[in-house]
């Protein structure tokens, strides 16, 4: 009776045992399962992200190109690709997903779904081809308006938008025009037209240039023609007013020639100091009777004596005015040549293989004498003509006196 007792109780371990053995192989066995499972939820939430990031960088890097066209005016040459890239664009924001890490799983589902934003890749390709267009169209536009832009740049130095506002304006129309020929693909229009613009634009830059140089002196020679200027010294002021005409074509020849335009000017402004003091003269000799004309003629001899004591020449007031003047010029430069150096041929030879700037000071001196030589005898001349005109009214005034009957 021991012995069965024995055996059924080692059969009953023997069960248990086995039963544990199984047991421990299934769960170990389930272990292993769910951790393959965690792996590959992982390792796909690892592929979602890469992708969510790469859509993120190309949306970012598509806004970027876009506010730089924006900034280089692009949609003034490309309107219509301008307008599809920001269409584009701003669908593809509102379907990218949300930062908040929280909801990056309902994102995935919400926005991209089982294509994983190609939606919105494609939307950013299709903003990046407008954007490609507009650019190139952008290139193929300030190729052909170069010459267009920069004669804007230079009314807008000469201020024509503020003193020409209409004609300015009118040019900025026909521009835009001409641009979006070229938008729609007809660059052959667009640059049928150009030529008409370019003609407008330089008609407009010389009257701009003409009135932002010469304005003032301008001023002054409309209100001297109704003056004492144009009354006592008509002649001076014919000349100052042709200098001033002068200064004026020179701007027309070349608007942008500021040097030769600043010379052109001040000559005009000095010729107009000539005929203000021709004026003051006249205007005292017409007030002046025979014998305060006489002094006045006397003092202006007396200087000019002691100009040529000077320069070592010989008295000349025993000649009439006008030959005083003739023989104290040729006496200064007769002056001027003794003064001037001997110079030997390898000297002469380096003084020519100067630079023209060297030069330069020389001949503006030497032109600046010749100049205040005219000047003062155009002075002469007239004061001459005047006195004459003087003397031959006081002669009628006298014979008249001489001719009428005593009462």
């Amino acid at each position: 009776m021991k012995r069965s007792v024995n055996l059924s109780s080692s059969f009953k371990l023997s069960t248990l045992a086995m039963v544990l053995v199984v047991g421990q192989g299934v769960l170990l066995s389930g272990c292993s399962s769910h951790s393959a499972m965690m792996v590959k939820q992982v390792e796909q939430q690892s592929s979602d992200q890469q992708r969510i990031q790469q859509v993120m960088e190309a949306l970012q890097i598509t806004e970027a190109r876009l506010a730089q066209a924006q900034a280089e005016n692009a949609e003034l040459y490309a309107p219509h690709d301008m307008d599809e890239a920001k269409a584009a664009l701003g669908e593809a924001r509102r379907d990218r997903i949300q930062a908040d890490p929280k909801n990056v799983n309902e994102s995935i589902s919400l926005f991209f779904g089982e294509t994983m934003g190609e939606k919105t890749l494609a939307l950013i390709s299709t903003a990046n081809d407008a954007l490609g267009r507009a650019e190139a169209n952008k290139k193929q536009a300030e190729t052909i308006f170069a010459d267009a832009n920069e004669n804007f740049l230079w009314l807008k130095k000469f201020e024509a938008p503020v003193h020409f506002r209409y004609e300015y304006q009118d040019l900025e129309h026909t521009q835009r025009r001409l641009v979006e020929y070229l938008a729609d693909g007809r660059a052959d229009k667009a640059r049928d037209g150009l030529p008409r613009l370019l003609k407008e634009q330089r008609a407009l830059e010389t009257a701009a240039a003409q009135r932002y140089y010469l304005f003032e002196i301008s001023q002054k020679v409309e209100w001297q023609a109704h003056s004492n200027l144009n009354r006592y010294a008509s002649i001076s002021y014919s000349g100052a007013v042709g200098v001033l005409n002068k200064a004026k074509n020179v701007i027309a020849q070349d608007t942008r020639n500021e040097e030769a335009i600043l010379v052109a000017k001040a000559e005009a402004e000095f010729y107009f100091e000539v005929a203000g003091a021709v004026a003051a003269d006249m205007q005292k000799l017409s007030k002046m009777d025979r014998n305060e004309m006489e002094r006045w003629l006397m003092l202006l001899t007396t200087k000019l004596n002691e100009a040529a004591k000077v320069m070592g020449a010989d008295d000349v007031r025993n000649r009439e005015l006008m030959q005083q003047m003739d023989l104290l010029t040729a006496a200064a430069k007769q002056q001027a040549e003794q003064a001037e150096p001997q110079v030997t041929v390898e000297e002469a030879s380096a003084e020519v293989a100067k630079p023209v700037q060297a030069q330069a000071p020389q001949k503006a001196i030497s032109d600046r004498i010749t100049e205040l030589e005219n000047t003062l005898s155009q002075q002469v001349q007239a004061l001459m003509e005047q006195l004459n005109a003087m003397k031959a009214a006081n002669k009628t005034a006298q014979a008249a006196v001489e001719e009428t009957p005593a009462p």
